[in-house]
């Protein structure tokens, strides 16, 4: 878990023995306490150097050798670049786990079941799963008082890196058990006052509030310890003298007694020096107190550490110095201090020994290797005002230069090519032995601090052409890969895109250095797109993410060839980069997605009822789930203060919930009889509005959940989406009585006739409105955009049409000048003002798109879909329109494919797609044997061979079924109509006679298969769509699975209709087999399983379980030994018939769900076709373990000339080595035995690639990879070398 080291109990801070004791007795009496009524926090305030941090780290010892101290945590100015207000709860966390079991066990409880809470930033969720929990289960096993210590939260940065903090300490204590107590210290800030003054677990103690003569009296006993080691120089007279001017200030007292010691000067002994500091009592007539006493020290100390006479040459040395350390982002050691000196532009001819040797009494690191920082912050604000420090003024501006060139020329000199000799490119970063070790050997502190901060330097800095070279020389060299490399190790990757923006916009300021903007711009993509994988495992920037970075891109360009021994693109290399940026996964369907205002997080709900926030930039998950909901989560928003998320469900009910924490604030908001399909907040963030299923709009209070007036009626169907103008005056709903209605927010009333807006022909399914409230925009089921003027209510042009499906969701650009519409699998952006589409449609949706977001910059759009992703997009690389009717389309579908058959002589694939159309391909090559056939109108779902391979059957979803000549392609006769929905599915008897076919109509029919004409009456039964139909080999039984959950077996030769009804399942049954010798039933189905049943009996034999994703297609091998089947999980996997184990690993390859699968005659091969719009081939012998063994070759490529060479390295040879399906895994990882990593690939970039077992793959734009140079394992390093090739 992240600690933030460095940051706990320090024992030389305490007071001195018998000062401060009442304040000390007090707060002991406070921990010690019971009662229901003790606050649980103590909040300790003071001014700079009035000792609020000396009391903190005594009480903090005290209790631990008590053995009380739970955690002594200390925020520190000069580490503000370490991000501690990210690593609080982490740190305290584990800090309670080690003082106590209880906890300790509960901890590993808890990050078990949840790995990725070791390491995330949202501190909410830190504090309520790494603290809270934790402490509530082992609650009953500390009765002790426990104390938790902050110190200096003031300085933890600026106000907003406390901001979650503050609220979690003043409002969220009272989930701690009575027994825990938090010390806070800090300065009385605006931010920390407003929020402690008036909570009621606060208790404020304020250093001020201490009796004037106690503080004195302490400080007096301070220095009195502090000079008598001076002999009889001082008496108490002296010390009470110099107590009375401190005012309270122990920082002025122990500089005090610091400069009264020093006797670096003849003629300069204590007393002259006593009489010095005591001579300054007064200014003008008017004592010197507060900071002024504590400036007028600061001027002392440094005057004598730089006489007069030295000024001219002195003075300019401390400013270089103290600029370098209040400039640097976080304090360095004096060796790695010194490093970066030496790479200033203008070398020193003094040593650094020279400015701060004297200088113990104001900063750390002087004579040892502590980080050199001030000692007290209030150094820095006196060096920082010219008008508090005159002559010792610190510029830090003007050293920012300096660190900038500095940081560049380190990285220069000490960045290398594995930096860390890692030993092999197999593992991830967390199974190497010692990185840790490693990294801090090979990658000193000052190279860390450059690799870090560098960009953030020359962004500070202002212009200077050797700095402006050298960044350029850096984006020019094999050291841009390098420093990539070494953030990979630390764990700093997140880093690189804060340098690389300061880069771009640093650039922009001068027109002269473009260029760089450019390929800072590049590489901030390329670690967007590879960042993860370079965090997993670094060797693979340079095995992976190298060589399938686009073509055009600078990474590639510039660095590419340098790197010979790395896989080879050899065919459809990606050109640019994609408008994908990443894609993140929900279990289920997503619903609704929505950005908070800072563009930082993400919101998605899902049908399992499941709410999630995501970081906008990482993609990781803030926190658990939101759950509340028992039923799918429609719609989601958040108020425009990003303080609250509201949902609408399908429980019919709407929940508010606090955005930090993910409490649901209150009860469920009742009203509506049916489902919440959408919910709204206004832009004021005081109303809520909710447009539901029972054909009402609601408007909700948001602070107290109350009902405002009446339900809006007038819609005669389903209220299908809401939305609210921006100045808040007006409601727009869309329905499915194809209206839109505008209403009065104050009234509730519906507008005039005018605004009753009408032109759809089908279901208003998503609405949005323009910032400047002028247009509104609809997406109907009608296929079409329609915008109209929300003042007159007319469309102001005619529909945008170019969408093949329904239009789910429409968003609008913040700036007013775009539409975004989502549909089935593609994202369209048109121009408001010429309804012009621009560019060609986004793809990467396997199903229906059902919500967009523009990110309040305008930059990105977030879409969530029913393929149970959401995608990040970049709106600038949007693609170009191209002609989909030109090049490799005519030798692929263009839509995703629906269903595959193998010919009886093996010799061809039939396949149906969305496109409409069925292809035949050629066995051997993967041609497309002749044209597309057409004449469906739909979806064509089902297809199947006639036994002598002359004709062709299919269904569609055009609700026919067509007969075609499978040598020339022609339809044979009139489309066989009788179905009044969907045909799902199609078969064919073994005799070739009788079609049978199965429909969203709930029935199933049998066809004469010569003639056309429809064989007795439909089979009736089913209750629910009927997606699968098969017939016996012998012709008596046909079987049927529904989306009832139900198989139902009939007779075929009569028409009594079902024998046997199965139950089993629990969800749709999408696929049905009969085994050859009709003895067994296979079924699969959206519960994920797959069952076999005794046709006979109808009694479930076995339930086949692996796959996690619903089933959607079976089937049996000839001669009955195998099962096989595809799942929307994107495998395949192959099944023993007999004993239902799995054969082997799943069948990777496909980036979508696989929608049919179907084994050759003779049960050599498996035919898959794919969401992905692809059809693959697959060698189903060679999946035998043996065969698999000593035959398969890793080739991502069917030219085997490309194969890895030394895959012996890569895959066990052992005939007991368990079988690895080596398509990329749902991570893009390439996965070996025993977690080896050969490569990863970038899903987004490469949506479809050759894999090894694949006999063909029948697609537009497949990855091909040549691996026959390819250095991996052990000997990986030699990727930078020509003509190696692994071997160990």
């Amino acid at each position: 878990m992240e600690y933030a080291s460095g940051a706990g109990l320090n024992i030389d801070k305490r007071c001195l023995p018998g000062t401060r004791e009442d304040i000390l007795s007090d707060i002991k009496s406070w921990i010690g306490s019971t009662g229901d009524g003790v606050s649980r926090v103590l909040w300790l305030s003071g001014t700079a150097g009035t000792g609020k941090s000396a009391i903190a780290h005594t009480i903090a010892n005290w209790c631990k050798e008590l053995g009380c101290l739970g955690s002594c945590f200390c925020f520190d100015r000069t580490r503000v670049a370490d991000r501690r207000h990210e690593k609080i709860f982490t740190t305290i966390a584990r800090d309670l786990a080690d003082c106590n079991p209880a906890i300790r066990r509960a901890l590993a409880h808890v990050v078990h079941d949840n790995n990725e809470l070791r390491h995330s930033a949202d501190i909410t969720r830190q504090w309520q799963k790494l603290v809270i929990e934790p402490i509530r289960v082992a609650s009953t096993a500390v009765a002790a008082p426990v104390l938790i210590v902050i110190d200096a939260l003031d300085e933890s940065g600026e106000p907003n890196s406390r901001e979650q903090i503050l609220d979690l300490l003043a409002s969220q204590l009272s989930e701690l058990p009575a027994n825990f107590r938090v010390i806070v210290t800090s300065r009385p800030l605006e931010d920390i006052y407003k929020s402690f003054e008036t909570a009621s677990q606060v208790r404020h103690l304020s250093m001020n509030n201490i009796s004037p003569q106690s503080t004195s009296s302490d400080i007096k006993r301070y220095i009195s310890d502090k000079l008598s080691k001076q002999g009889a120089v001082f008496n108490d007279t002296h010390y009470q003298a110099l107590a009375q001017k401190s005012d309270g200030m122990f920082e002025w007292a122990r500089l005090a007694c610091e400069y009264i010691k020093r006797t670096n000067k003849v003629g300069r002994g204590p007393m002259a020096r006593f009489n010095t500091v005591f001579a300054k009592a007064v200014v003008e007539g008017t004592p010197v107190k507060g900071t002024h006493l504590l400036d007028e020290m600061y001027q002392r100390i440094l005057e004598d550490i730089m006489p007069d006479e030295d000024d001219e040459d002195t003075i300019p040395m401390f400013q270089s110095v103290m600029g370098q350390i209040i400039a640097s982002r976080e304090p360095l050691p004096k060796a790695a201090f010194i490093v970066m000196r030496l790479n200033f532009l203008r070398v020193d001819s003094y040593t650094v020994d020279h400015v701060i040797g004297s200088m113990g009494s104001l900063i750390t690191g002087t004579v040892d290797s502590q980080p050199i920082r001030p000692l007290h912050a209030s150094f820095y604000d006196f060096l920082t005002d010219k008008a508090r420090s005159c002559q010792f003024y610190v510029d830090v501006a003007s050293v920012e230069r300096d660190l900038a060139f500095a940081s560049l020329r380190v990285m220069k000199l000490g960045l290398r090519f594995n930096i860390c000799s890692l030993k092999s490119s197999y593992s991830p970063n967390s199974a190497v032995h010692e990185l840790n070790k490693q990294v801090q050997d090979s990658i000193p502190a000052e190279l860390s601090y450059s690799c870090r901060f560098w960009g953030t330097h020359v962004r500070a800095a202002s212009l200077e052409p050797l700095v402006a070279k050298e960044v350029e020389a850096f984006f020019d060299d094999e050291r841009l890969l390098f420093w990539i490399e070494v953030l990979g190790l630390i764990r700093s990757v997140g880093t690189a895109a804060q340098s690389l923006i300061s880069i771009a916009d640093w650039s922009m300021d001068y027109t002269e250095y473009m260029r760089i903007g450019d390929a800072a711009r590049d590489t901030l993509r390329f670690i967007r797109m590879f960042g993860a994988a370079i965090l997993h495992s670094t060797p693979h920037l340079y095995l992976s993410a190298l060589p399938l970075a686009p073509t055009q891109s600078w990474v590639f360009k510039k660095f590419a060839a340098k790197f010979p021994c790395t896989p080879q693109v050899v065919a459809s290399h990606v050109q640019k980069w994609p408008a994908t940026e990443k894609v993140i996964r929900m279990h289920v369907a997503v619903r609704s997605v929505a950005i908070s205002p800072d563009g930082k997080r993400i919101v998605g709900c899902s049908d399992d009822g499941d709410i999630q926030v995501w970081d906008m930039e990482t993609g990781v998950a803030l926190g658990v789930p939101l759950r509340g909901h028992n039923g799918i989560v429609w719609s989601i928003a958040i108020s425009p203060d990003g303080k609250h998320i509201v949902s609408g469900s399908q429980d019919k009910t709407i929940r508010v919930w606090d955005a930090e924490t993910g409490d649901a604030l209150r009860a469920p908001l009742q009203g509506h009889t049916d489902q919440v399909h959408s919910v709204t907040i206004s832009s004021d963030g005081t109303r809520i509005v909710s447009g539901s299923k029972d054909t009402m709009i609601r408007v909700w209070d948001l602070a107290t959940g109350a009902a405002l007036g009446a339900p809006l009626q007038g819609h005669t169907g389903s209220v299908s989406c809401v939305a609210i103008s921006w100045d808040g005056k007006r409601i727009v709903s869309g329905s499915e009585d194809t209206t839109i209605r505008v209403w009065g927010m104050e009234t509730g009333e519906a507008l005039v006739a005018l605004l009753h807006l009408e032109g759809h022909t089908d279901h208003v399914l998503s609405l949005a409105i323009s910032l400047d409230g002028k247009h509104i925009v609809s997406g109907s089921r009608d296929e079409t955009i329609l915008v109209w003027d929300a003042e007159t209510g007319k469309a102001v042009r005619a529909p945008l049409q170019g969408h093949t499906a329904p239009v789910s969701s429409v968003a609008i650009s913040p700036d007013g000048k775009y539409i975004m519409s989502g549909s089935r699998l593609t994202i369209r952006v048109w121009d408001v003002e010429t309804g012009e589409a621009v560019g060609a449609p986004l793809r990467g949706h396997t199903h229906k798109v059902s919500s967009l977001a523009f990110s309040p910059d305008g930059k990105h759009i977030v879409s969530g879909s029913e393929d149970s992703t959401i995608r990040v997009w970049d709106t600038l690389s949007l693609p170009v329109q191209t002609d989909e009717a030109s090049g490799d389309t005519l030798q692929a579908h263009t839509e995703p494919v629906y269903c595959v058959a193998f010919s009886a002589d093996e010799k061809c694939i039939v396949s149906g797609a969305m496109d409409h159309t069925i292809r035949v391909w050629d066995m051997e090559t993967g041609k497309a044997l002749g044209a597309p056939l057409r004449g469906h109108t739909a979806t064509v779902s089902s297809v199947a061979i006639l036994p002598d391979g002359k004709r062709i059957v299919s269904g569609s979803f055009d609700d026919t079924i067509r007969v075609w000549n499978a040598e020339t392609g022609g339809a044979l006769g009139a489309p066989l109509r009788g179905h009044t929905a969907d045909v799902e599915c199609v078969a064919i008897s073994s005799d070739g006679k009788c079609i049978v076919s199965s429909s969203e109509d709930s029935t199933i029919r049998r066809w004469d298969a010569e003639t056309g004409n429809v064989l007795g009456a439909p089979l009736l039964g089913h209750t629910e769509e009927v997606f699968s139909v098969t017939i016996s080999s012998n012709g008596k039984r046909i079987v049927s699975g529904s989306r009832d959950f139900t198989i139902r077996v009939w007779d075929a030769e009569t028409d009594k209709g079902f024998c046997v009804l199965l139950h089993g399942h629990t969800d749709t049954v999408s696929s049905v087999a009969i085994s050859p010798d009709g003895k067994r039933i296979v079924s699969g189905s959206c519960d994920k399983t797959i069952r076999v049943w005794d046709m006979e009996t109808g009694k479930s034999l076995c339930a086949l379980q692996g796959h996690t994703d619903s089933v959607c297609s079976v089937t049996i091998s000839s001669d009955g030994t195998r099962i096989v089947s595809g799942s929307s999980d994107n495998t395949i996997r192959v099944w023993d018939a007999e004993t239902g184990k799995s054969l082997a690993a799943p069948l990777r390859g496909h980036t979508g769900a696989v929608y049919s699968v179907a084994v050759s005659p003779e049960g050599k091969w498996i035919v898959s076709g794919s969401f992905d719009k692809t059809i693959r081939v697959w060698d189903l012998e060679s999946l035998h373990t043996h065969r698999h063994s000593t035959v398969a070759k890793i080739c991502f490529s069917p030219n085997l000339t490309y194969a890895l060479r030394s895959e012996s390295t890569f895959s066990c040879l052992e005939d007991s080595c368990p079988l690895v399906s080596l398509g990329p895994n749902e991570e893009g990882w390439v996965v070996g035995p025993e977690g080896r990593l050969l490569l990863w690939i970038p899903i987004s970039l490469y949506p479809v690639m050759h894999v090894p077992g694949n006999k063909l793959l029948i697609s537009r734009d497949a990855l091909q990879l040549d691996l026959s140079r390819f250095a991996h394992g052990t000997t990986w390093e030699t990727c930078r070398e020509p003509n190696v090739v692994s071997s160990s």
